[in-house]
């Protein structure tokens, strides 16, 4: 047990256990990422691990983890970034809903088979109202894919 008032550090520690690998935060969470609170503010783990290890980070920078795993405090997984960096790294993995795209994406109703059919359909004289409703998608949509602007491929 730890005092409510111990040092931010002393708080920290208490949740952590170094180890090979990533250093799960094992105290509060906002769902994805650890938090801890200090004097009425409520802060990043893997913030307070950066700079308890490497300093302040700098106005305009963000604490990102090389590792993807939020809960990670682990000081070796972490590096400073622009904002533009975080969202070209989220990119780059693939974590953007634009990189889910095609059969990638969870909700899509149709699969890429099924967009070739449609612009054949099309190309042999059925209309885009007699193709949405044949595979269950507007005529908005079927018009999108007759012109390549969705299903590409």
């Amino acid at each position: 047990m730890f005092k409510k008032n111990a040092p931010l550090e002393d708080r920290f520690w208490m949740r952590v256990t170094p180890r090979a690998g990533c250093w799960e935060w094992g105290g509060s969470t906002n769902g994805r990422y650890g938090v801890i609170g200090s004097r009425y503010r409520v802060h990043y783990a893997h913030r307070i691990s950066y700079e308890l290890h490497f300093g302040p980070v700098p106005d305009g920078l963000q604490v990102l983890h090389r590792c993807d795993n939020p809960p990670c405090v682990n000081p070796a997984h972490l590096w400073l970034g622009t904002r533009s960096d975080n969202m070209l790294d989220a990119s780059r993995k693939g974590r953007l809903p634009r990189d889910n795209k095609g059969e990638r994406n969870p909700g899509a109703v149709i699969d890429s088979a099924t967009a070739t059919a449609i612009r054949d359909g099309y190309a042999t004289g059925v209309s885009q109202v007699a193709l949405a409703q044949r595979y269950g998608i507007s005529r908005t949509q079927v018009g999108r894919i007759v012109r390549r602007e969705a299903w590409q491929a």
